[in-house]
């Protein structure tokens, strides 16, 4: 089973995916974490990014859940492949080379968690832009992909309600 959680950043994907692992392992899953590899990324990131930057990210990610798959039952991703061809499309516009790259690589994941803007999380982590508007171009790109791609029933969407982390784990537990 693979899992992933997607959405703009700053918005409690890490947060919600470790609670996610931890919560399958005290249930006995066999459950690994894979972190953001925009965080390792050697380019410019954020309103920064070149295309460069962007097929870094998404072929890196591609390339570490296939690495990652291999060391547990369960993978929880706190990032997508859709996740980098947003950023990517939402500075370049869409390119439909990676866009089947992306589409076909879609298909291997279990499970979608479209994590919305949570109000108060986007902070300054010296990684990620503090630029709301930027992230909010970048959320819009999520939900026009998940459309486009004809994702709907692999998709779990957060609702916007004030829910804790907590109450999210267990409504994303419920679901898988």
């Amino acid at each position: 089973m693979k899992i992933a959680f997607l959405g703009t950043h700053g918005t409690g994907k890490t947060t919600l995916a470790h609670e996610l692992v931890s919560k399958l392992k005290k249930q006995g899953v066999d459950a690994g974490f894979l972190s953001e590899v925009a965080r390792r990324c050697p380019f410019p990131l954020n309103e920064d990014a070149t295309k460069k930057s962007q097929i870094w990210i998404i072929l890196n990610q591609i390339i570490a859940e296939m690495e990652s798959e291999e060391r547990c039952g369960t993978l929880v991703c706190d990032r997508s492949v859709l996740d980098g061809y947003c950023y990517y499309v939402n500075k370049f516009g869409r390119s439909p080379v990676l866009e089947a790259l992306v589409k076909e690589h879609l298909k291997t994941y279990t499970k979608l968690i479209r994590v919305p803007i949570r109000e108060g999380l986007l902070r300054e982590d010296k990684v990620r832009s503090t630029n709301v508007k930027f992230q909010r171009d970048v959320d819009m790109q999520f939900d026009r992909f998940i459309e486009i791609l004809d994702l709907g029933d692999r998709v779990q969407r957060i609702k916007k309600e004030k829910l804790s982390d907590e109450e999210i784990v267990e409504r994303v537990l419920n679901a898988i």
